[in-house]
């Protein structure tokens, strides 16, 4: 490959990354690697201002000791990096440690690298951070060096600007769903405390009057609230734990049969026929039992709930194999209401609810995180007063994943 095509495609590479959803510090990795191969130097290091725009920080390197990165701090105006963020300009140096600026960063092994290179990192004139490449031996970089490296600089500059413009609205989006979520939960606890008060009176007024009906209607109350309050504080902790999946080789048709044996009563109280429609031979996935039995078993008891009481009650757990994909298909019908159009959109959003106060509207987005967490896709086909689908599609166990475990 030409040098010029190389540096095109470290460019292209780089300005990829403008609205890039990856972490921050993943991405100034990548950055540092390439432009040191750009470059043709064997050190690049990225500095960012602290928020309060007086403190530079070592956010990433490529060839200094990587015990340094996140450690290392020059104040403003305060060694190289510090001079040229101040003065907000480009500095080449051919023997930086010779510069009365310089300033060594302990335990960087920075010692051994002479020639410094360093451009401010700015958007329009206000500076961000700064970007430094460094070479072994004594060397005067040349013009065409330093434009390319200043045009490196302006891509990463626009690149860490959306990358805080992104992750500012997401933060923004998250205190949200969090204000919203906590008048969510005090709302659905208060009505469940409610009942608990309502409840506990029954037991207390049926014991005095040696009642035992009475207090046995009273205890149905307390311990169906206790089932929600249970119900709650496990989804909520499904929902804020991190990922931690334990893959391992098995069928789904296997899982499904476990649930439609735990279902199968209550479903026959309720009227409800579930009836399996599995497909043979169905290929393996690679999967965490316990998280996708919580997400099947969830949509399993959501399109029972869906069901009117009037209605004769049908549930269909059907599998097959979606060779082209390769993704085994799983799809869980209910023939119950339906859901209006203008909630589709918003049926996984975190609190969100069709069940008014018989739902926490976290199950769903619960049941969509472990999905994903599988690299799965979680689908819904309705029509209002007909019923609801769920398509999960997750990936076939492949041979090569089979190679990874031995």
């Amino acid at each position: 490959m030409s040098p010029e095509k190389k540096i095109l495609d470290v460019l292209l590479n780089i300005s990829n990354y403008v609205g890039s959803v990856m972490e921050l510090d993943d991405i100034l990795t990548t950055i540092v690697d390439q432009t040191a191969e750009a470059m043709n130097v064997p050190v690049c290091s990225i500095y960012l201002l602290e928020p309060e725009g007086e403190i530079l920080l070592l956010r990433s390197t490529h060839g200094l000791n990587q015990g340094v990165v996140g450690k290392v701090r020059f104040q403003k105006g305060e060694g190289i990096p510090g001079w040229v963020v101040e003065h907000n300009q480009l500095l080449s140096l051919a023997d930086g440690p010779g510069d009365s600026r310089f300033k060594p960063i302990p335990g960087s092994d920075e010692e051994a690298y002479m020639a410094y290179l360093c451009s401010p990192l700015r958007i329009q004139e206000e500076v961000i951070g700064c970007m430094t490449v460094r070479k072994r031996e004594k060397y005067a970089f040349t013009e065409s060096e330093i434009i390319l490296f200043e045009t490196i600089c302006k891509q990463v500059a626009i690149v860490l600007e959306k990358s805080r413009l992104y992750f500012d609205k997401l933060d923004a989006e998250k205190k949200a769903i969090v204000s919203t979520s906590l008048s969510e939960i005090a709302h659905y606890i208060k009505n469940i405390l409610q009942s608990m008060k309502g409840g506990s009176w029954f037991v207390e007024n049926g014991l005095k009057q040696g009642n035992i009906e009475k207090a046995q209607n009273g205890w149905g109350l307390l311990r169906n609230s206790i089932r929600k309050i249970s119900e709650l504080v496990e989804n909520m902790l499904n929902y804020s734990r991190p990922t931690n999946v334990n893959l391992e080789r098995g069928n789904i048709n296997a899982l499904l049969v476990e649930i439609f044996n735990t279902v199968g009563e209550t479903a026959q109280e309720k009227g409800i026929e579930i009836r399996p429609e599995l497909a043979k031979n169905l290929p393996d996935i690679y999967f965490d039992w316990d998280r996708i039995h919580d997400a099947m078993l969830n949509l399993v008891t959501n399109a029972m709930d869906a069901i009117p009481d009037d209605r004769e009650g049908l549930v269909v757990i059907r599998t097959w194999h979606n060779r082209e994909k390769r993704r085994v298909v799983t799809e869980i019908t209910d023939n119950g209401e339906g859901i209006p159009e203008e909630n589709r959109e918003r049926i996984f959003h975190l609190f969100f609810s069709t069940k008014g106060r018989r739902g926490t509207g976290i199950g769903l987005s619960v049941t969509k995180k472990i999905i994903e967490e599988h690299c799965g896709i979680i689908r819904l086909e309705s029509e209002q007063g007909q019923g609801t689908s769920f398509i999960i599609e997750l990936p076939v166990y492949e041979k090569k994943q089979m190679e990874q475990e031995s």
